[in-house]
């Protein structure tokens, strides 16, 4: 066990480096400090350095070595706090200030000292004395115990493998499973088989292992894989983790499925609204690393997940064989550690990857026996694999696998021997980078930029030798993504995860100096903690925060929203605003962002060590002029303020800052003195000021921008020159732009703005642009430039100056373009795709666009396509295009998506995309519609605003959903849909003129039947069901004029009657048969009159019953001589706003399984049966 000898080694490195820094030492000089001092520190810490291995592996058995170690960390943490005081004080800016230059690091400043001069330096020098006199003591009484200890030097260890190889990026793929086939293609089997299909509830598959063992891994391998991606209406991915939250999973469910942030915190609402989500709709869900052994939990959980379809399948992920038995349906899944071979393969993927084949000859035995002490597990092998990639050093990988710490018992540390190693292995600064990460909750989803810009205010990346801090953040954080230390997250492929064993490695690096404020663990807050976060509350009153009261040298302070959590306005007491927070002198890191505060305290101002300020989504209006004060501040994120309609002119100050995050605010400009930001990396938003503020010249001085940058209020350069002086053609690190002018303020002068766009030129190696609101007549030169080789995304909007489009087809690498709002635009030929004859064989334009919308182009008339081929095409999009006549593109191999909406008097057939499979028609000619026929291998289509649906139609053997939308002059349903062999749902909305349906039957396949706003039917046909055996699920909403329903649908799971006043349901209290036997969820919302009471006991399978808005019911009835019958399926029963119910059955509901009942509003009911 080698951590926390890794991580005081990188910290050592951190301090050393700064006790010999030029102008660190200028500085003390300055205020008189003995230099003699410093040196005899870098002296002794040199020492303790030698003696750290011995230390770190006798700490294991010996406790006061461990505590020795940890008080050394302490000390080490408080002479960088001394050194970067000296540090702060330097760089304050002076009251008379000189001319200042700028590099690309620190050492280049010229700064103005005055500060022995002023009242404050005294103080400072005074307290500084005393702090340097302290450590000098406290590092004379850690030597004498070394001596007691009898530490022995030594060198340390191995060196890192890796600090001098090129790093490689490297994202977790498929690749790289090995010996999982056959547990993989087990459980698809078992999900898609027919026993699954017809089970009477949804069926839970439990896959268990021990950790790192890859079960969620397999299980990601399956939920992606293409024999799942059509099965289910819904497939839904929850983390739960060891906090088994049943609210917040609920949640989770429900904001995945309705695709909607849900605010309620209530569990009866929430799980009402997943039920209804999911009635009658199959899906497939994974619950991944589930630790609960509460039977009532699972129970309470899974109650809204039965009203889904037959075939509804969840996988669980667990290490816990109790929580298997307790949630599975199936026998579970055990996971067992992979083969050494396949061990193996998982190593040797990652660990051979540009080594010669003599080098891997001499290489393999040696790691195969590394391999064997990974003991299978798939997680270890592909991290070590990683740690050795491209290392040919034989000594390297001897002292890998005969390092003792692989022996070490696993009861005595529940973290992994293999990942102790991995930990020791990596380069130094990484070491505190990858500790940091601790500080995030597990499952937390990590976003790299906000990750390395945290890393980079505690000084883990980049230094003052020279070395940028987003460069090396970015190697850093590719180091430990390449080594596995991160892993893609399943729910959002631009933020990753970290393994939780690998997070257990992570606190133990970073043990009590990393605290995570937590409900019920207060007590275990260490006074040596340095770096706290927790998740937001919706009220964060003073107590919460009173084990921070004993802490005095914190450098994080770091509230965390979870993903995809929804985040109310959040409240801050103001005692820990103006008192607590403020005494934190050492802070690198503070957040305050989505607080309710609408001001900083002046207060702030003395954080001298600040680095990282986070204000995003606040209510602040105003930043304060001591804003300037904070000399070190790298990182300011105003996101989303948007009371801030100005910066102050003191920000020029803050010739430190790295990156400015000022999106979604509502600035007006921007401050003088912009440019004197020379180290600014990344600002997200220039807006040019109408007559005061910035000009866009000062981006001139902004060398080094890069990623995104939006520009905004271009109608403001009121010369052109400026836009040409702020030399974005020499900004090759800008990749994506906006630039945007007011639609709002139209300026007469064109010609001035086509020059502007003119020398806003970017640099070539853009990858993404967005124009909105131009207004001059053409678009420059450089636009459509074939030099533009990286650009992959245009859009276009708002332009109506323009007559004509710039040559885009020339742009090879384009995949995504948008056009909209172009009303100048009557013809699109020749030049749009970069040449003057549309059917020459010499020019191929597209050759990479995948999707291409045109959107509100109004005055379009002509699309010149002639033999123009678009060969990577997969999505076209046609909409609000209302004069466009003509043709459209044939050549479309590749074509899966086609939306054409409100486009009247295009007459064309559609292309004959042979792999079409989604299609949208609205407001479109009737020979657009008829020519979908022949599409044959259609599996979705909608249509709207049609007056009726063509034969044509029936052609379509292989479609599998209908939506037949906003068809208000639409008075039959043809008998084509019974050809529709394949149809599996059929949606009819807003048709207010359907009066009926036809008398036949319903399509032989069709599961799902939406009817909703159709106000004239009537009925609907007893023999719609001859048949059909598998409609499941029947909804019929807002149909007022509806007054029957169809009898003896057997094969039905889910009814739902939503606002049908006129519908008379055949249910009475002498019924002797069930024209619903098999219904499971039953759902009557603002029924008529005529239902007077609810027959329960003929509905024995019902799982959920939910009664609202029935004005006229009375009661629910049993029979007398049926009061035996136990209705043990019914678990939900929801009844509201029901006036008249009296009472319940005499005897009490027979109701044994019966887990949620919620009545509302019933104002006549005066108790329960007994």
């Amino acid at each position: 066990m080698v951590v926390v000898e890794a991580f005081l080694s990188s910290l050592f490195e951190v301090v050393l480096d700064k006790l010999v820094a030029a102008p660190l030492l200028d500085y003390a000089r300055q205020l008189k400090v003995d230099t003699a001092v410093l040196q005899e520190w870098r002296n002794t810490l040199l020492q303790l350095q030698a003696v750290l291995h011995d230390a770190e592996q006798r700490q294991i058995q010996d406790e006061a070595v461990k505590r020795w170690l940890d008080d050394l960390k302490a000390l080490a943490y408080d002479i960088e706090d001394v050194l970067d005081e000296f540090e702060a004080e330097a760089k304050r800016p002076s009251s008379v200030q000189g001319p200042q230059t700028s590099s690309s690091s620190s050492s280049g400043k010229v700064w103005k000292f005055n500060l022995s001069f002023h009242p404050s330096g005294v103080i400072s020098k005074k307290k500084i004395g005393q702090k340097i006199k302290i450590i000098t003591q406290e590092l004379e009484a850690i030597v004498k115990r070394k001596s007691f200890l009898r530490l022995s030097e030594s060198v340390g260890g191995v060196a890192s493998v890796t600090d001098q190889q090129r790093l490689t990026t490297f994202l977790v793929d498929e690749v790289e499973v090995y010996g999982r086939d056959g547990d993989k293609e087990k459980i698809i089997e078992l999900l898609l088989s027919d026993e699954l299909a017809t089970a009477d509830k949804v069926q839970v598959i439990p896959i268990v292992g021990m950790g790192g063992v890859g079960k969620t891994t397999l299980a990601q391998i399956i939920y992606n894989d293409d024999k799942m991606q059509d099965k289910f209406d819904f497939r839904v991915w929850v983390c739960v983790s060891d906090q088994f939250d049943l609210i917040g999973i609920t949640k989770k469910i429900l904001e995945s499925v309705s695709g909607h942030s849900s605010h309620s915190e209530n569990l009866s609402l929430l799980q009402a609204s997943l039920q209804k989500e999911l009635n009658g709709k199959r899906f497939f869900l994974v619950l991944d690393d589930i630790w609960n052994e509460n039977p009532d939990n699972w129970s309470t959980l899974q109650a809204p997940l039965k009203a889904g379809a037959l075939g509804s399948v969840i996988i669980a992920t667990t290490r816990n064989e109790k929580v298997a038995s307790i949630m599975g349906t199936t026998p579970f899944c055990r996971l067992s550690e992979l083969s050494d071979e396949h061990c193996w393969s998982v190593f040797a993927y990652r660990a051979f990857e540009n080594i010669t084949p003599d080098a891997i000859k001499n290489l393999e035995p040696i790691g195969r026996k590394i391999v064997q002490k990974c003991k299978g597990l798939p997680l270890a092998a592909k991290t070590l694999g990683g740690l050795l990639r491209s290392e040919q050093d034989e000594k390297a990988w001897k002292e890998m696998m005969n390092n003792k710490i692989w022996d070490l018992p696993t009861e005595q540390c529940n973290i992994f021997p293999a990942l102790h190693l991995s930990y020791h292995y990596l380069p130094t600064k990484v070491k505190q980078c990858f500790a940091y990460c601790s500080i995030f909750p597990k499952d937390y989803e990590y976003q790299k930029e906000e990750l390395i810009l945290l890393w980079a205010a505690q000084g883990f990346v980049g230094d003052f030798k020279g070395e940028e801090m987003i460069e090396d953040g970015e190697k850093c954080f590719r180091n430990l993504l390449s080594r596995s230390f991160f892993q893609q997250s399943s729910q959002n492929k631009s933020l990753l995860v970290m393994h939780d064993l690998i997070h257990d490695l992570a606190q133990f690096a970073s043990r009590e100096f990393c605290f995570r404020l937590e409900v019920g663990k207060q007590k275990n807050f260490s006074k040596r903690a340095r770096h706290l976060s927790y998740i937001h509350e919706q009220f964060d009153v003073s107590k919460k925060f009173d084990p921070l009261r004993k802490v005095d040298k914190l450098r994080t302070f770091l509230p965390l929203v979870m993903p995809a959590a929804y985040v109310p306005t959040c409240y801050l007491a103001d005692k820990v605003l103006h008192d607590l927070l403020p005494t934190f002198r050492c802070l690198r890191v503070l957040s305050l962002s989505h607080y309710n505060i609408t001001h900083l305290p002046d207060s702030f101002q003395n954080l001298k060590h600040l680095q990282y300020l986070n204000l995003s989504s606040t209510k602040i209006k105003k930043l304060p002029k001591s804003i300037g004060m904070l000399c070190n501040l790298q990182s300011l994120m105003l996101s989303n303020c948007h009371g801030i309609t100005e910066l102050p002119p003191e920000i020029e100050n803050l010739i430190h800052l790295h990156h400015l995050d000022i999106s979604g605010t509502k600035l007006e400009g921007m401050p003088i003195g912009i440019n004197k930001l020379k180290d600014l990396r990344r600002l997200t938003t220039f807006v040019v000021g109408k007559h005061s503020g910035a000009r866009i010249a000062e981006l001139q001085d902004l060398s080094h921008l890069q990623g995104a940058l939006s520009i905004f209020n271009l109608q403001n350069v009121v010369n052109a020159t400026d836009a040409l002086k702020a030399n974005l053609k020499k900004k090759e690190d800008l990749d994506d732009l906006v630039f945007a002018w007011d639609p709002n303020v139209i300026d007469s002068d064109s010609e001035n703005q086509t020059r502007v766009l003119e020398n806003l030129q970017p640099h070539t190696k853009v990858k993404r642009l967005n124009i909105q609101h131009y207004y001059g007549r053409k678009f420059p030169k450089w636009f459509g430039d074939p030099s533009f080789m990286n650009l992959v995304f245009l859009r276009l909007e708002d332009c109506n100056s323009c007559s004509s489009l710039p040559p885009l087809g020339q742009l090879q690498s384009l995949k995504d373009l948008q056009i909209a709002k172009m009303d100048g635009v009557q013809n699109v030929g020749a030049d749009f795709y970069g040449n003057n004859d549309c059917d020459s064989s010499s020019i191929k334009p597209f050759g990479s666009l995948e999707i291409l919308r045109f959107e509100d182009m109004l005055e379009w008339e002509k699309w010149i396509c002639c033999d123009i081929k678009f060969p990577c095409l997969k999505e076209l999009y046609i909409k609000k295009c209302p004069k466009l006549k003509g043709d459209i593109p044939r050549h479309l191999p590749l074509l899966t998506k086609l939306e054409i909406s409100e486009s009247g008097q295009l007459e064309c057939c559609v292309p004959m995309a042979p792999s079409i499979r989604e299609l949208m028609l609205e407001e479109c000619d009737d020979v657009v519609v008829r020519s979908v026929g022949k599409l044959t291998s259609l599996a979705s289509l909608g249509i709207s605003k049609v007056s009726k649906i063509p034969d044509e139609l029936g052609q379509l053997h292989s479609l599998v959903k209908l939506s037949v939308c906003r068809c208000p002059e639409l008075k039959e349903i043809p008998p084509i849909l019974h050809n529709l062999t394949s149809l599996k749902h059929l949606v009819i909305d807003q048709c207010r003129s359907l009066s009926s349906f036809p008398e036949m039957a319903l399509p032989p396949m069709l599961e799902r039947l939406e009817i909703r706003d159709c106000r004239t039917l009537e009925s609907l046909p007893e023999g719609m069901m001859q048949n059909n055996t598998t409609l499941q699920y029947l909804e019929i909403r807002d149909c007022c004029s509806l007054r029957s329903l169809p009898r003896d649908i057997d094969s039905l799971k889910t009814l739902a009657i939503y606002e049908c006043k006129k519908l008379e349901l055949a249910l009475h209290e002498d019924m002797t048969h069930n024209h619903y036997a098999s219904l499971t969820n039953f759902m009557i919302w603002g029924i008529g009159d005529s239902l007077t009471s609810f027959p329960l006991a003929s509905f024995t399978k019902l799982e959920t019953l939910e009664l609202w808005d029935c004005t006229n019911l009375e009661y629910l009835y049993i029979p007398d001589g049926l009061h035996h019958v136990d209705l043990t399926s019914l678990q939900i029963l929801y009844i509201a706003n029901c006036p008249n119910l009296v009472s319940f059955p005499q005897g009490g509901l027979p109701t044994p399984n019966l887990t949620s009942l919620w009545i509302k509003n019933c104002k006549k009911l005066k108790g329960f049966a007994h």
